[in-house]
């Protein structure tokens, strides 16, 4: 079974003129974070440098952060699951009818009412090349427009269709949460599995997910506690290979180790990680 509660829901998008799709997401662009560059830390020297953001370098750490009572000083600000205002996904049959290739750029701003030269062209621009970039060594990687292709590229990953979405969510407040210190909860970090797909939200005039599956990385539910008694499970990747990354990638500096030596972990705020029930 799937959870799809944690998706947002695909509803059609409907269109204001006829004959035009409607973008409800474009007002809200200058808001988000880019999904892929917000919440991900990407590995390549291209991918790196829209990564620069010097707020998310505490959410790098280290495996033995996530035994019980560990203190992290981490500054996160996370939503609840229903209040987050991200653009839904078209049905698979619209999504397919709209050619997702930057060749075909044009037309889908055109589809959209974006502007040829403005920000949101540029975003979505940045997506489509994102997506039509070669997958790095130990990663495969698909860009899914619908929640079907987003489904059947984990399915097809994990070989099993007995999957869900996990995603890091406030456990008791209907609110969102900032803070600056959480600390492990009982049980520390756990296992969710030794192989994760993970999504991440790209800025498009409609949903898009950019998803991959890195070799040599765990998905494990973190609870923690913030300093203001809010309680979060929090999804954390660890990757255990990290030979083959840019040595300037900001995690060495941020923990102070060499590429190859230690797993590096990093909290996902808002991107989806797929793993088996």
């Amino acid at each position: 079974l799937v959870r799809r509660d944690v998706i947002n829901n695909h509803h059609p998008v409907e269109s204001k003129e006829a004959g035009r799709a409607y973008c409800p997401w474009c007002n809200t662009w200058g808001g988000i974070g880019r999904g892929h560059g917000s919440n991900t830390f990407n590995l390549s020297d291209d991918w790196s440098k829209r990564n620069r953001s010097p707020e998310l370098a505490p959410l790098y750490f280290l495996r033995k952060d996530l035994l019980p009572g560990s203190k992290m000083n981490v500054t996160m600000t996370i939503s609840p699951v229903a209040d987050r205002g991200e653009p839904t996904f078209l049905p698979c049959q619209q999504a397919q009818a709209i050619p997702f290739s930057s060749s075909n750029l044009a037309t889908i701003l055109e589809m959209f009412s974006i502007e040829p030269h403005s920000e949101h062209a540029s975003l979505a621009r940045e997506t489509l090349d994102d997506c039509e970039t070669p997958a790095l060594k130990g990663e495969l990687k698909y860009c899914a427009t619908s929640l079907e292709s987003m489904i059947d590229f984990a399915v097809a990953e994990f070989g099993t269709n007995e999957i869900h979405a996990a995603v890091t969510s406030v456990v008791n407040r209907d609110e969102e949460v900032k803070a600056r210190t959480y600390k492990v909860g009982v049980g520390g970090g756990r296992v969710m599995s030794r192989k994760v797909v993970t999504c991440h939200n790209m800025m498009f005039p409609y949903a898009v997910f950019y998803c991959h599956n890195l070799a040599w990385t765990r998905a494990y539910m973190v609870p923690l506690v913030a300093e203001d008694g809010s309680r979060v499970n929090a999804i954390a990747l660890c990757h255990f290979d990290t030979s083959n990354w840019n040595p300037g990638h900001a995690s060495f500096r941020v923990l102070g180790v060499k590429p190859g030596t230690v797993p590096i972990c990093h909290f996902i705020l808002k991107d989806l990680a797929w793993v088996p029930n």
